[in-house]
């Protein structure tokens, strides 16, 4: 029981306390000085009664003195290595970020395989190494199609953000279409304006099908709100065929095949009005990635409380000045000896 207490103890005193071990050279230090002063007795006793006069210069007052300050600046480092602390203080991190509200298109649009395996995926992908390369950013999440939902609003919760996106589907969404007014609505409640916090609205879609004039939104909520809307294009001008569930593909009301084109131009107009001045595509992630981040990270932020936490109070400096001022001293010593030996 003593021994476990005494344990703890010294968990309790020193952050690495495994370092403490080094004062278990100290007796082997000693030993190694007093072993050099029996052989260099013997040593003069060799020489004949006549040697203290020749080997003139040798204090064993001085040669124990300046042991002792060596002995116990490797004591006092040993404990600046054990990093003592006592008591604690409260510490807040924080740093700066932005809000970030990523809106997902959900629509049946996005089953289509023009991308390999299809759109749907890519842009899963896609979004979870975005997450990823804005880590520090507070982050929301919105799914639409015919109409927008709030997933998740902005933190720092990536976890859960990126298993929702993971789970995105559009079968467990009954109202189709891509309205990006909805979005731009939705986001303008959704973030914080009482704030000058950076506000990102990032889409991905395929913009085909939109509803309303999402031009119009985009720009409204740039100029007068400040959110900047960043445009990620998911599919390709060629387009692809949308499976169903049940086996074969989309069609019409007149019973033709449907093929889903991603609509290059809407996409275009829409990132100038949002000022993000070019769309970006998922089928070229990195680039994609690169200039979000770049665009994102440049906007202007405020300091945001990420996490608070009790740290120790550090006591290490207590022991390193000692001990580099007995160093110090030992190195002076060292010098005068050497310029009298010099001038003899």
């Amino acid at each position: 029981m003593c021994s476990y207490n005494h344990l703890f103890m010294i968990n309790a005193l020193f952050k690495d306390p495994y370092w403490l071990l080094g004062w278990g050279v100290l007796p082997f230090l000693v030993y190694i000085l007093f072993s050099y002063l029996r052989w260099r007795a013997r040593q003069v006793a060799l020489l004949g009664p006549s040697a203290h006069r020749l080997l003139s210069g040798f204090s064993k007052k001085q040669f124990f003195l300046r042991g002792a300050i060596w002995l116990i600046s490797f004591g006092l480092l040993v404990v600046v290595m054990a990093n003592p602390h006592w008591g604690t203080r409260r510490v807040k991190q924080s740093q700066k970020a932005a809000d970030v509200l990523l809106a997902f298109d959900i629509s049946k649009s996005m089953l289509a395989t023009d991308l390999r395996p299809n759109r749907l995926v890519r842009a899963r992908l896609f979004a979870q190494d975005l997450i990823n390369r804005l880590s520090g950013n507070r982050i929301g999440l919105l799914f639409f199609a015919g109409d927008a939902f709030l997933a998740m609003p902005p933190s720092t919760d990536y976890t859960t953000i990126s298993t929702l996106i993971s789970e995105a589907d559009p079968e467990s969404y009954s109202a189709q279409g891509t309205s990006i007014e909805a979005v731009v609505e939705l986001a303008t409640n959704t973030f914080d304006t009482g704030t000058n916090t950076a506000r990102a609205l990032v889409i991905i879609t395929d913009g085909e099908e939109h509803e309303g004039d999402p031009v119009a939104s985009i720009s409204s909520a740039f100029e007068e709100q400040g959110i900047h809307t960043y445009l990620i294009g998911a599919g390709t001008p060629e387009g692809g065929l949308i499976p169903l569930p049940g086996g074969g593909v989309q069609r019409d009301a007149k019973g033709e095949i449907v093929y889903s084109k991603m609509n290059i131009d809407l996409l275009g107009e829409m990132a100038q009005a949002g000022g993000s001045e070019t769309p970006q595509f998922i089928i070229e992630p990195s680039k994609a990635v690169s200039f979000l981040v770049e665009k994102i990270t440049a906007l202007p932020s405020k300091e945001i409380a990420v996490r608070q936490y009790d740290s120790a109070n550090s006591l290490y400096q207590w022991f390193l000045l000692p001990a580099l001022l007995l160093l110090f001293l030992e190195l002076f010593w060292a010098n005068k000896e050497g310029d009298s030996s010099t001038a003899h």
